[in-house]
This record gives C-alpha cells, sequence and structure tokens, in this order.
C-alpha cells in the first residue's frame, strides 16, 4: 500500500539517505508528488531554526525520516568532539520544534547503536541509559540519546509521534570508503582493494582486530524505517539487529577472500579498539514490526564488494 502522506527525507544525499530514497521511490512508484528529499547544507541549512521552519512551512511535510548526522569513524571522533556535538544536537532540536510547530504527523529517527552503554556487550532497550556511552564515540552518541529523550518528551506534551530505530552498523552502496569517516568495514574494504591493485604485500588495521561488531546490510535498515512509518501514533524506541557479532580481524579475512587478496594484516596496536563487543537485540522489532532482518553477512559483503569495485 502507497504512503499518501507528504513525505521528508532529510539527509537525501548521505550514505543512509540514499539507500532510503531509492527504497522509497520503489515505494511510491516513482510518484514523487508526495516525495521530497533534502539533499543537503546547501539547499536548507538545518543548524538554521528560522530556515527550517520557513522550508516546513513552504513544503508542509506529514512524515519525516532523519537521515541528517555529523558523524565517521573513531578517529573523527576524536577529531571534532565539539563540531560533532553541537552540530548534531542543534539539528535535532531544531528539526522537532519546527515539527512540533508546523504539525508534522511522524517523524523517522535512526539511531546509532553507540548511543548504549559503552560496558555492555548485548544491547536491549532496556538497559539504554544505564551508564555513559563509550569514550570513543562518546559526543556522538550523546546527540542520539537527545533525540531519544525529544521523541518521549515531545509525544508526552505535543503528541508529535516518533520511531526512533536503533540501528547496528551498516554497510552497502553509498557507504563511506576512507578511514577517517567510515566504520571499519568500509575502510578495511577500501584498504584491502587498494593492496590488490597496487599489488601491496600487507595491509595495516587499527587497533587488535578482536572487537566484535555487528552489521547490518542498509537494505535491511531501510526497509525497517519504513516499515516503522506505518505503525500507529505514538513514542517508539526499539532496536533493529541480529544479534551475531565478528571479530575485526574475521571480518578482514572475509572481505581479502571476497577480492581475492592474499596479502598480510598487520594489526596497529597503538590505535584504541573502541568497545570490544557490540551486539543488537532485535526481537523487539520482530514483534513490532513482524519482520526481521533478511540478508545475513555474507550475502551483504558480496554485494558490497561487487558494487564498491564497480565504482572503481
Amino acid at each position: 500500500m502507497i504512503d499518501s502522506r507528504k513525505t521528508l527525507v532529510l539527509g537525501s544525499n548521505g550514505f543512509l539517505g540514499k539507500n532510503l530514497k531509492n527504497q522509497l521511490l520503489l515505494e511510491f512508484n516513482n510518484n514523487t508528488e508526495n516525495l521530497i528529499f533534502h539533499s543537503g547544507k546547501e539547499e536548507l541549512d538545518l543548524l538554521d531554526s528560522d530556515l527550517v521552519g520557513k522550508y516546513f512551512e513552504k513544503i508542509k511535510p506529514q512524515v519525516i525520516y532523519n537521515c541528517t548526522a555529523f558523524v565517521g569513524g573513531i578517529s573523527y571522533g576524536y577529531e571534532f568532539p565539539g563540531k560533532i556535538l553541537h552540530d548534531n544536537s542543534k539539528m535535532a532540536l531544531n528539526i522537532f520544534e519546527n515539527s512540533r510547530v508546523h504539525k508534522v504527523q511522524q517523524i523517522i529517527n535512526p539511531i546509532s547503536n553507540c548511543a548504549y552503554p559503552g560496558d555492555l556487550n548485548i544491547y536491549e532497550e532496556k538497559n539504554f541509559w544505564n551508564g555513559k556511552p563509550h569514550e570513543s564515540v562518546f559526543d556522538y552518541a550523546l546527540t542520539r540519546r537527545l533525540i531519544v529523550a525529544l521523541g518521549k518528551s515531545y509525544y508526552s506534551q505535543y503528541k508529535l509521534s516518533s520511531c526512533n530505530l536503533v540501528l547496528s552498523n551498516m554497510y552497502g552502496k553509498y557507504d563511506h570508503f576512507d578511514e577517517k569517516r567510515s566504520h571499519a568495514l568500509g575502510a578495511i574494504l577500501n584498504k584491502v582493494y587498494k593492496a590488490k591493485i597496487n599489488n601491496e604485500p600487507t595491509v595495516n588495521i587499527w587497533g587488535t582486530g578482536s572487537p566484535i561488531r555487528e552489521w547490518l546490510y542498509v537494505q535491511d535498515g531501510v526497509k525497517a524505517m519504513i516499515k516503522a512509518s506505518k505503525l500507529t501514533e505514538g513514542n517508539y524506541f526499539f532496536n533493529v539487529g541480529v544479534n551475531k557479532g565478528i571479530s575485526i580481524k574475521d571480518l578482514s579475512m572475509k572481505i581479502a577472500k571476497i577480492l581475492d587478496w592474499n596479502g598480510e594484516f598487520i594489526y596497529d596496536t597503538s590505535k584504541p579498539d573502541g568497545a570490544l563487543e557490540k551486539r543488537v537485540d532485535g526481537s523487539s522489532s520482530l514483534k513490532l514490526l513482524s519482520w526481521e532482518p533478511e540478508i545475513d553477512l555474507d550475502q551483504g559483503l558480496e554485494e558490497t564488494v561487487e558494487w564498491y569495485v564497480r565504482q572503481k
């Protein structure tokens, strides 16, 4: 069933936003009459509340997918902590307040799982507030927690509905692949590919290779967001994940095998690992959405590597 509500995608030029845009075009049968895609700061600076208000007044969105974020990998967080905290917080506040003023019906917010307490291995919704985020992602994580709090408060006082979905680390086409801005998977894929085409015998990996991470194919993340938009009005907060992780070392070996690179990985133990293990319990989304992620890591990696190589 096609959603007839006026739908706005904020951040449609980013990794998640591009994939969401493509899927929504399919959902709407390429009818863009009720679809608006915000392409970036040049079109609308989300840090300026007055501009956001005028934009919302003009287009009158009923549903907003909030894919905006100023974020990168671990090194990015250490380099830009103030900007990450300021810009992401201000964008969230501007979006929620102007959604209230301009009678938006629903906001869909993808939330990074780094917002969970840093000492947890398995992320369950009941433990979301039981500790501080890991220091390696602390500032960005606080801004994601702010969004969760805004969702609860704005529904409680103003009946502004929102769905806050905590997602596993996502990967897939349109991802960042440079070391500074990407998650581990994208950075490793980029390094191994370069080593292969340049006949280099080694690839350096940040940290020990032992941290365990869970990976969600971006198409599954997008499908979860769209399904969440069909929920009845209210404030929702739940995980989307597979509760199955893989070490950075084993992930590196999978990528090397797909690319048919037979070199050696050198682990730079002087660099921080971040949290040692992160897995997401997605049982709540299975109940709420009557759905669970469909694409396993092996299939997702094959498709991601194939897409990445085609871009070169």
